[in-house]
């Protein structure tokens, strides 16, 4: 029965179960500002890891040539040679250093076969049957190595030679490729921490 004072309402109520368009706004602009975050972060992440890579690749050279000499009772290479540098532009180079260190038992430094019983001293980055050992940015390492065995290898650092009680000093001259006094930057990884 209808009561003659009730209001009937005609019109049926609509339900919306979407989202208006200023919480779309508010949900887009949170989730922007949080990816402009992330990818602010992502450039120096990638730059610590591969600086770690480095630091772990120059200790294991170190390690690497260090078990050489215990194996054959000296260094690789002319024992002769004070402060012996290995790098890409040295003879014998970094490659060929490598190449021994990786187990080669046909590879030559200083025109002798330095490794004759093939012993694998380091897993090397192997390309073609090419022995190579560059950097996380694609430069080479250099080793200075003492081969006299004075008990020490000398650094030169900004013009400035520092004698260092190491036999062995691995350097990566990181994502710039230039040694700090070069660059200006402060960069440069070495195999131990020089204080």
């Amino acid at each position: 029965m209808n009561h003659p004072l009730r209001v009937v309402n005609i019109h049926k109520q609509k339900f919306s179960f979407g989202f208006t368009l200023v919480e779309l706004l508010v949900v887009v602009s949170i989730i922007g500002l949080l990816v402009g975050l992330l990818a602010a972060g992502i450039p120096l992440a990638i730059e610590k890891g591969m600086t770690a890579k480095a630091k772990g690749e120059t200790t294991a050279i170190v390690a690497a040539i260090k078990a050489y000499k215990q194996e054959y009772g000296r260094f690789p290479g002319d024992s002769s040679v004070a402060n012996r540098l290995f790098s890409s532009n040295s003879s014998p180079d970094i490659n060929a250093l490598m190449k021994v260190l990786s187990g080669d038992a046909t590879a030559t430094l200083d025109g002798e076969i330095a490794n004759p019983k093939g012993v694998r001293f380091f897993e090397g980055a192997k390309t073609n049957e090419t022995i190579t050992m560059p950097d996380p940015w694609g430069g080479q390492y250099l080793v200075l190595v003492d081969s006299t065995e004075t008990g020490s290898v000398t650094y030169t650092n900004a013009g400035t030679p520092v004698n260092l009680r190491i036999s062995v000093l691995a350097i990566c001259y990181g994502s710039d490729g230039k040694a700090d006094t070069q660059s200006g930057k402060k960069n440069d990884i070495f195999s131990t921490d020089l204080k």
